[in-house]
C-alpha cells in the first residue's frame, strides 16, 4: 500500500505508517522500497533488511501499516482466539468508555505537518518524509519523547499514534534534529475498562479484524493494554498478504509522579509475493499498465518478523524529573525477493530479472536517561536537562543472487520455475554510539520561548565484508541547537532555529548493485524560521527552511555512493482549525527546491536534482459533521504532488498528479456500546500515475479502492 501523504489513511495491518513507496518516500534523494526494514514496500517483497527512505505518501486515507502476510494455520488460530476473546470480554460488565470509536485524525490534528491517530495518517509530512528527508532513517524517532533506534515498524496495537515535530512544535523538545522528530505515543490503560473491536473489508477482497483492550487491575494504579490484529491484504498489484500483529503493555503508577510502562509487540509476515518494479530505457515512461493484475512469481515471497519491546519510566526525586527508556527493535527477514521487468511496447518481449537474498536482520538496543530541573526567575520558567543516549545496532545483509528469467511480453503474466539461486557470504555491520548532552529551555508568558542544547557524540562503525573488514569509521563531533519563539502579540509569534546533527544516511535500495549497503553517519545542518498566527478559530503556520547533507544516491550504473552534497530549500505552511460549527479544516503544503552540488554534477555524470523528490506537495482535509444529524459526518481529502525527476541525468520526469479521497462516518449504538461505521473511497477518480522507485524504476499508483469499517467499543 502507498504511504499516503496528506490523506488520512487506515493502515492495512494496523501499523503506524504505511510506506508505500519503495523509493523510500516523501522527498528523499534516493527512493527506497516501502517496508522500513526490508527495503521494500508491503507487497513488493524484500530481500534486504535495510531501513528504507521516506516513502512518497498520499494524503490521509485508510491504510493499514502492517500489511503483512499469510500464515494460514496460525492466522486461523489467531482468528479463533480473537473471536473468543471478544465474546468473553464483551460479556463482562465493563462500564462503556469510548476508545477507538472517537478516533478521527482530522479532528485531532494540531497542524498539517503530520500526525497519526489509530493507524490513520494525515499531513504534508510523515515518519519517512520531512522536508525531503526521513526522520526514521536518520535515527530521529522517539517513544514518549525518549530516543529509540527504531528498526521495525510499531504496530497500532501498541501505539495510539505519532506526531511530526518541526518548527514551533519542536521548540518544546530537547535536542531537536535537522530531519525533524517522529514521536510515538503508547496506548495505556486508565480507570475504565474498554474493549474495542474493528472489522474492515475492501472491494479488492481484503479485510481485517482487530481487538484492543484497556484493562485496569487496580484503578489507575495498575493495568494492562493489549491488542491482536489479523489481516488479509489484497494489493493493487494483484498480490496479497496475511498478517498477524500482537501487542501487550502494562502500566504501574505507584504515585502521581511515577509511572513505569513495559511493552512488547510482534508483527509476522509470511509468503508475501513480490510485485515487479518496472525499469524503463531511454527517456520515456513505461507504457500504461493494467492495475490489479499480478505479474510476479508465486515463489518470490517475502517473510519477516518485526519485534519491539522495552520499557519507559518517569519519576520525581529531590526536585528533579527523571525519565528513562530502554528499547529493543529487530527486523528479521527470513526470505526476500525483488523482481524487475523491462518496459517494452505492448506485446513486445522484455527482459525479466529476479533477485533473491538469504536471511538478513536489523536489530538495535537503544535508550535514553535524562534528568531535568525546573526553576523560575521572575515571570520566566526555566528547565535544565542532562541526558545520555546510546545504541548498539547490528545488521546482517548482502549475499543476494541475481538471475535472468525468460523474457515475456510486457504487462503479461509469465510464471516460470524458481531458479536455483546461489547465495554468497553476507556483510556484518555494527554501530556503537553514545551521546551526552545538556539542554536549557526557558519560557515567559507573553514573551516567548528559547531552547538551546549542546551534545557530544561518540560514533563508531565497523563493517566486515566477505572479502575482509573495512577501516573503522569513527566520529566524535560537538553538536548544538538554538531555537526561539518571540510572541509579538497574544495571537502572533515568530520562530527560528539552527541545528547541527549527526545522522544515519540512507541505505542502498534494492535495485542498487551494492544493495543494503549503509554509509557512515553524516553531519547535517538545518536553519528554519517562520510565523505562527492565530486567526480566530484557525491556526496558521508559515515558514522557510534550508537543510544540507552529504548526498548518497544511485549513479547511472545503479551504484549507491556519495555523489556530492544535497541542499533542500523550501517554504511550508499549515492552516488548521474549525472555521464553522461541525467543520474541521486541515490544509498545508511544501514547495521544495532540492539541488545537488559536487564533482559528479560538475562533470555532468548526474543532474543537479535528486531522483524522486517532488517539487511541491499540497494537501487539504475537511471533516464535516452534519448539523441536523450529529451522528453523520463526511470527510474529503485532496493531495496534489508536483512533478518528479526519475533518472540520475534529470532527463526523465513523472508528471504532477492530484488524488481525491471521499469518506463518511455514521455513529450509532450496538446495545449499550458506542459504534461507528466508516466508508471510504480512496483515489476516487482513479487517477493514474507512476511512483519513482529509483533510477528509471517505477511502480504505478494504486487505483480506486472502496472500504467499509465498523468499530465498536464495549
Amino acid at each position: 500500500m502507498r504511504y499516503v501523504k496528506g490523506r488520512a489513511r487506515w493502515h492495512p495491518a494496523g501499523m503506524t505508517e504505511t510506506r508505500s513507496c519503495r523509493s523510500g518516500g516523501g522527498v528523499l534523494p534516493v527512493r527506497r522500497f516501502l517496508d522500513t526494514q526490508s527495503g521494500l514496500r508491503p507487497g513488493s517483497g524484500g530481500a534486504g533488511a535495510a531501513t528504507g527512505s521516506p516513502p512518497l505518501r498520499r494524503h490521509s486515507r485508510e491504510a493499514s501499516p502492517e500489511q503483512e502476510k499469510r500464515s494460514n494455520a496460525p492466522a486461523s488460530a489467531a482468528r479463533r482466539l480473537l473471536l473468543a476473546g471478544a465474546a468473553l470480554v464483551g460479556a463482562l460488565p465493563f462500564p462503556v468508555a469510548a476508545q477507538r470509536v472517537d478516533e478521527n485524525v482530522v479532528a485531532e490534528a494540531q497542524d498539517a505537518f503530520g500526525s497519526n491517530v489509530g493507524g490513520e495518517d494525515l499531513g504534508v509530512y510523515g515518519p519517512f518524509d520531512v522536508r525531503g528527508f526521513s526522520p526514521t532513517d536518520a535515527g530521529n524517532v522517539r517513544i514518549e519523547g525518549l530516543y529509540i533506534d527504531r528498526q521495525a515498524e510499531l504496530t497500532s496495537r501498541l501505539v495510539a499514534g505519532n506526531r511530526i515535530r518541526i518548527g514551533p512544535s519542536a521548540l518544546g523538545y530537547a535536542f531537536p534534529a535537522p530531519s525533524g522528530i517522529a514521536d510515538y505515543r503508547l496506548r495505556a490503560p486508565q480507570e475504565a475498562a474498554v474493549l474495542s473491536v474493528t472489522a474492515k473489508a475492501d472491494h479488492f477482497g481484503g479485510g481485517l479484524a482487530e481487538a484492543d483492550a484497556l484493562l485496569p487491575i487496580d484503578g489507575a494504579r495498575l493495568g494492562l493494554a493489549g491488542g491482536i490484529g489479523v489481516y488479509r491484504n489484497v494489493y493493487a498489484y494483484g498480490n496479497d498478504a496475511e498478517v498477524l500483529s500482537l501487542a501487550l503493555s502494562g502500566v504501574w503508577r505507584p504515585n502521581a509522579a511515577t509511572q513505569v510502562q513495559p511493552y512488547w509487540s510482534r508483527i509476522r509476515i509470511r509468503d508475501e509475493e513480490a510485485h515487479p518494479i518496472i525499469q524503463s530505457e531511454g527517456n520515456a515512461l513505461p507504457p500504461r499498465m493494467k492495475r490489479r493484475r499480478f505479474l510476479g512469481q508465486e515463489w518470490a515471497d517475502f517473510e519477516v518478523e518485526r519485534l519491539n519491546y522495552g520499557a519507559v519510566a518517569r519519576t520525581a526525586l529531590a526536585g528533579f524529573t527523571l525519565r528513562a527508556g530502554l528499547f529493543r527493535s529487530a527486523n528479521i527477514t527470513a526470505e526476500g525477493h525483488t523482481l524487475l521487468i523491462e518496459a517494452a511496447p505492448p506485446g513486445v518481449a522484455g527482459a525479466r530479472t529476479a533477485i533473491a537474498a538469504p536471511p538478513s536482520s536489523n536489530a538495535s538496543t537503544s535508550g535514553e536517561i535524562n534528568a531535568a530541573r525546573a526553576f523560575a526567575t521572575g515571570p520566566v520558567r526555566h528547565e535544565l536537562m542532562l541526558a545520555l543516549r546510546g545504541r548498539a545496532q547490528d545488521r546482517l545483509y548482502g549475499g543476494s543472487d541475481r538471475r535472468a528469467l525468460t523474457p515475456a511480453p510486457f504487462d503479461e503474466a509469465a510464471p516460470v520455475p524458481r531458479p536455483d539461486f546461489a547465495f554468497s557470504e553476507r556483510t556484518d555491520d555494527r554501530v556503537r554510539q553514545w551521546t551526552g548532552g545538556i539542554a536549557w529551555r526557558a519560557r515567559g508568558a507573553g514573551l516567548g520561548e528559547i531552547n538551546a542544547g549542546l551534545q557530544r557524540s561518540d560514533y563508531r562503525k565497523r563493517v566486515v565484508r566477505p572479502d575482509g573488514a573495512l577501516p573503522d569509521s569513527r566520529a566524535t563531533p560537538w553538536l548544538f541547537n538554538l531555537a526561539a519563539m518571540v510572541e509579538a502579540t497574544a495571537r502572533l509569534a515568530f520562530y527560528g532555529g539552527y541545528t547541527k546533527g549527526l545522522e544515519e544516511s540512507d541505505v542502498a535500495p534494492e535495485i542498487a548493485v551494492n544493495r543494503d549497503e549503509a554509509p557512515p553517519a553524516i553531519r547535517t545542518r538545518q536553519i528554519d524560521g517562520g510565523v505562527q498566527w492565530r486567526l480566530g478559530p484557525m491556526l496558521l503556520i508559515a515558514g522557510a527552511f534550508e537543510i544540507e547533507k552529504p548526498y548518497y544516491g544511485l549513479d547511472t550504473s545503479n551504484l549507491f555512493r556519495r555523489l556530492g552534497t544535497v541542499r533542500h530549500r523550501g517554504i511550508e505552511g499549515s492552516i488548521s482549525g474549525s472555521p464553522a460549527p461541525g467543520l474541521t479544516l486541515v490544509a498545508g503544503g511544501v514547495l521544495l527546491d532540492a539541488r545537488i552540488s559536487g564533482e559528479e554534477v560538475s562533470a555532468g555524470s548526474i543532474g543537479r536534482r535528486p531522483i524522486g523528490t517532488p517539487s511541491r506537495t499540497l494537501i487539504a482535509n475537511l471533516d464535516w459533521r452534519v448539523p441536523a444529524h450529529d451522528a453523520l459526518s463526511f470527510d474529503l481529502a485532496v493531495e496534489h504532488r508536483g512533478r518528479v525527476l526519475a533518472d540520475a541525468a534529470n532527463m526523465l520526469r513523472v508528471p504532477a498528479r492530484t488524488i481525491v479521497d471521499l469518506g463518511a462516518r455514521y455513529r450509532f449504538r450496538l446495545g449499550d456500546a458506542p459504534a461507528v461505521l466508516r466508508l471510504q473511497a480512496t483515489n476516487l477518480f482513479d487517477a493514474y500515475g507512476w511512483e519513482v522507485e529509483g533510477n528509471k524504476a517505477f511502480s504505478y499508483v494504486e487505483g480506486r479502492q472502496l472500504t467499509a469499517r465498523v468499530t465498536v467499543d464495549f
